[in-house]
């Protein structure tokens, strides 16, 4: 069993965390949380009791703990998952003028990589065999997109 992914990242004006888990071998399943101040906003699960016999079951899991939890962080940057904020936290829970959006600053965002930890997990009882998806980019260039293309938007806004 895995510990995790954890990370904080803005969207809008709301600082969101972001935590993907290994329920182990008994649950082969990866489940990635949503939070806001505490209140789970969504939830993504996936199961790899299909990967129980890989021989590498642990870079097999942790792969796709982290392609899921990347998931995650791209639909909350892009607006995906703000239907589902309004609906669980309030109409008001993300400004509604596009021109109200604070977005992660530059040393804001070190400090969300900071935060974020992928801790060493329990390795399973016994060695698996399958093949491991090909992960995908790493976390932090998927911040640097999110942050050059809000540098865009923001340009665009102002002229």
């Amino acid at each position: 069993m895995l510990s995790g992914f954890n990370t904080n990242v803005r969207h809008g004006s709301r600082l969101f965390h972001v935590q993907s888990e290994d329920s182990g071998r008994n649950h082969p399943h990866i489940i990635t949380h949503l939070y806001y101040r505490g209140t789970i906003v969504a939830s993504e699960k996936s199961s790899y009791a299909d990967r129980l016999e890989a021989p590498d079951l642990p870079d097999v899991v942790k792969g796709l703990m982290e392609t899921q939890h990347k998931a995650v962080l791209r639909r909350l940057v892009s607006g995906q998952f703000d239907a589902a904020i309004r609906e669980r936290l309030g109409a008001d829970a993300l400004p509604a003028d596009p021109g109200d959006t604070r977005q992660t600053t530059p040393a804001e965002l070190a400090g969300a990589a900071a935060e974020t930890d992928a801790t060493t997990l329990r390795e399973p009882s016994r060695e698996v065999e399958s093949e491991a998806p090909a992960s995908e980019r790493p976390l932090d260039e998927v911040i640097l997109d999110y942050l050059v293309e809000n540098a865009r938007q923001r340009k665009r806004r102002s002229k």
